[in-house]
């Protein structure tokens, strides 16, 4: 117990005279891949993921080794259900509270709201819903090492509960997770 103060006393220390500075407020552009994992509740459904990709453009708001970063990102993935392909697009809005730790390096967590959820499959050219591959409100946390403009990136996206899907004629319940490496650059 301790030893957990002691820790938050130090990060607070080193996080608040360099946060005298001022504020700073930049711009980051990144893409990358995800690798998604999807569990289902029916039963007889075989799932499979693909890699997939996502884009997104930051606004990351600094005073000094603490922050915060809202995010507009656009994800792309495709799951397969009983080998029959569902095309899955989100747009989400990631707002991530930042502390810089040593130099570049930089950890962050924080809710991501869903905005636009797309997902459909096609049997003989007929498109059919899927329902939302991820629900509204989702978490993010992960670390990212910024050299100069160069920005690296690599985060876990997880769910806090399941979505209600359809698949001809089965209601399974979904829970998704992804993992998310990009690379990108700082303005």
């Amino acid at each position: 117990m301790n030893r957990r103060i002691l820790t938050a006393i130090a990060l607070l220390l080193t996080a608040f005279p360099a946060a005298a500075a001022g504020p700073r407020l930049g711009l980051q552009a990144r893409a990358g891949l995800n690798v998604a994992d999807f569990s289902a509740s029916a039963e007889g459904l075989n799932l499979s993921t693909r890699l997939g990709f996502h884009a997104a453009v930051a606004v990351p708001l600094s005073f000094g080794a603490i922050g915060v970063q809202p995010e507009l990102m656009y994800m792309r993935n495709t799951l397969k259900v009983n080998g029959q392909k569902v095309k899955m697009s989100n747009v989400e809005l990631p707002v991530l509270f930042t502390l810089r730790l040593l130099g570049p390096l930089s950890v962050f967590v924080g809710p991501a709201f869903a905005l636009s959820d797309s997902s459909y499959y096609r049997i003989d050219g007929e498109r059919r819903e899927f329902g939302n591959a991820k629900p509204t409100l989702t978490y993010m946390a992960g670390a990212a090492v910024r050299l100069n403009h160069l920005v690296l990136d690599c985060r876990f996206n997880g769910a806090f509960n399941k979505t209600e899907n359809y698949f001809e004629g089965v209601y399974p319940r979904i829970k998704s997770y992804q993992l998310l490496f990009s690379v990108g650059y700082a303005f």
